[in-house]
């Protein structure tokens, strides 16, 4: 049912208008298992899509059309956008790709996680760059998730991005690990990709030195009426840019922090009743010795057995060209069960036996050992006072942003909440969709108001909207001035500049065309212009060239004659030779990074096993 709907031609055109993503399209929505429950609307080969996590989605996706109609859409309208259809079908593609990812057992190591986590959320932790226990809660509730949660979405973009780059990047020796026959122009499609190359005659020049003397002169009489001629026919080059009035307030966090800062007796208090959290697990240092193969490992190990000094061992390990890496002061929990196990057992200077994981071979030797204790009060006094601050803070912070949705979804205007909060409403006119235009100082707000107000009606007022943990806003669009036509008397000279461009441009094109199959072309254009060719080797990683004009020698014939102009520069190629390893692929597009997720996707697809619970589905869509 539904996988027939996000085919259709209503739910490609809403995908691509909303940014809602389809993996026949362009990649998965990258989320995947944000909730667990009893209730669930779809499986993907045992893998549940639930109930909760399918109206987040909904809700979601609801927001974005919102925003862009400029106004609440009803249920009809939801039904009619087929908003439930695209939302299952963004988390069916996560599924089937979770999916697969677990039958391969594709394992990402945790330290990756924790790193990706830092990454992605960096305001879970403190100055100290440490994970901060309190401000986790405070984010998990205020996101309405678990802390498995949490873990399943870094873990789910992590293995994502490690097929994609696989992918993209044509580390093909993991495709073999799934378990999918792909279609035998696939194989091929990837290897022409590789292996493609055109060898070339390439000359360059600048536009300015093109010579169209003849068609001034042919005009020159009536050079008033061409230039009218070309600005109606190009008048979508010469409007004024559209702009805007839009008035806005700021909710920033930071202007109630001093309500929160607790007191000594409450810091205290607050240890007492937590000392378990202010616990230090026992941590260790190590270095860690990697190896592709078990024999590899076997080799290594029988170098060092004898050594006892780290230095010495470390010393051998780069004469042989062993990779390595050393990690400091970590606990079990923030490595795999694999490795943390045998390196908690071995004593200070001890080499591990040699430990195969998913990933490699390793050998490990401990170097040192922190051993667990309970953390003194006044170690711990300045992050629990920062710690009570984040939490009640962050909650009275949430408390006013949901207050202030809830008063837009009662109709008031925006000065109404602005009194209601004591809040200044600021004014900026005339704002346009050119970033460059405004103030550095202005940024916090601007890089996030403009797309948002140019995708917004007038006299709609905004729902709150986040520009990062600290700041948050809602705006009205006052006034809309539409883009118009400028005055051709006060163009004239920039009009007869881009005349002459377009002359000079149609002169190159015709040589071009004319030329195509002439061989003394390139020395034409060596006695007109004073250049000598020259002879490159083109494939897809060439960059020395513009990436449009790459792509267009590599589709075209031998033989053919490739023209690309970049600003005021005139690039022009004669295809001599071409090598592609598959002839009866030659007219297969190279540009196929965005399908070959597509491809890999619908493959996978193939494999699973899907169902969904109609009835439920209806149900929650009759809700809206």
């Amino acid at each position: 049912m539904f996988r027939s709907l996000g085919k259709s031609k209503i739910a490609f055109v809403l995908a691509i208008l909303f940014g809602i993503s389809l993996f026949f399209f362009k990649g998965g929505s990258r989320y995947s298992n944000l909730f667990n429950s009893d209730t669930v609307v779809a499986t993907v080969s045992g893998t549940p899509i639930s109930t909760s996590k399918f109206n987040r989605t909904m809700q979601m996706n609801i927001n974005k059309f919102n925003q862009m109609l400029g106004k609440p859409i009803t249920g009809d309208e939801i039904r009619s956008f087929q908003i439930h259809s695209l939302s299952l079908e963004a988390l069916i593609n996560d599924a089937v790709f979770e999916n697969e990812y677990d039958s391969i057992k594709l394992i990402i190591d945790e330290s990756v996680i924790a790193q990706k986590t830092k990454e992605r959320i960096p305001q879970l932790y403190d100055k100290n760059n440490k994970l901060n226990e309190t401000y986790l809660n405070t984010f998990l509730k205020q996101q309405q998730l678990k802390i498995e949660d949490i873990v399943q979405i870094i873990n789910f973009e992590t293995r994502d991005e490690f097929v994609n780059n696989a992918l993209f990047y044509f580390l093909w020796t993991y495709i073999g690990l799934f378990n999918i026959n792909y279609p035998q122009y696939f194989s091929s499609k990837i290897d022409n990709y590789n292996n493609h190359s055109r060898k070339i005659s390439y000359i360059e020049f600048l536009l300015e030195e093109v010579n169209i003397e003849n068609d001034i002169q042919k005009y020159a009489l009536n050079m008033k009426e061409e230039l009218e001629k070309y600005y109606e026919n190009n008048i979508n080059q010469y409007m004024s840019k559209e702009n805007r009035n839009v008035e806005y307030i700021i909710f920033n966090k930071k202007k109630y922090a001093d309500n929160f800062v607790p007191t000594n007796f409450e810091i205290k208090e607050y240890f007492n009743a937590n000392k378990e959290l202010y616990y230090q697990k026992e941590k260790r240092s190590f270095t860690q010795f990697n190896f592709k193969k078990l024999e590899e490992a076997k080799n290594f190990k029988s170098k060092i057995q004898n050594f006892i000094n780290p230095s010495d061992i470390l010393k051998i390990a780069e004469e042989n060209n062993i990779r390595f890496s050393e990690f400091e002061n970590l606990i079990a929990d923030e490595m795999l069960e694999e490795i943390s196990k045998p390196l908690f057992e071995l004593n200070q200077n001890q080499q591990s036996k040699i430990i195969e994981t998913s990933i490699a071979k390793h050998i490990i030797i401990l170097q040192s050992i922190e051993p667990e204790r309970q953390l003194k009060f006044d170690e711990v006094k300045e992050n629990i006072k920062n710690t009570i601050t984040a939490i009640e803070l962050n909650n009275y912070f949430t408390d006013i942003k949901n207050q202030a949705s809830e008063k837009i979804l009662n109709g008031k205007s925006l000065s109404e909440i602005a009194n209601d909060f004591n809040l200044t409403i600021s004014l900026i006119n005339n704002i346009t969709q050119d970033y460059d235009q405004y103030d550095q100082s202005e940024e916090i707000i601007i890089s996030s108001l403009i797309p948002a107000a140019f995708g917004s009606n007038k006299d709609f007022v905004s729902d709150v909207i986040d520009i990062n943990n600290d700041y948050a806003y809602i705006f009205n669009v006052k006034k809309i001035t539409p883009s118009t036509p400028l005055d051709i008397t006060s163009i004239q000279e920039i009009l007869l500049n881009d005349w002459k461009k377009s002359k000079k441009i149609e002169t190159i094109n015709s040589d071009v065309k004319i030329n195509k199959d002439n061989n003394n072309f390139f020395s034409q254009l060596l006695s007109t212009y004073q250049l000598q060719p020259k002879e490159l080797i083109i494939n897809n990683n060439f960059n020395e060239l513009p990436r449009s004009f790459i792509v267009e020698v590599l589709e075209g014939e031998k033989g053919q004659n490739i023209q690309y102009i970049d600003n005021n520069l005139v690039h022009i190629a004669k295809i001599i030779d071409i090598t592609i390893p598959d002839e009866k692929n030659d007219n297969i597009s190279i540009s196929m990074a965005d399908d070959l997720r597509g491809s890999f996707g619908g493959e996978l697809y193939k494999n699973k096993n899907m169902s969904t619970n109609d009835s439920l589905i209806n149900a929650i869509i009759q809700q809206y």
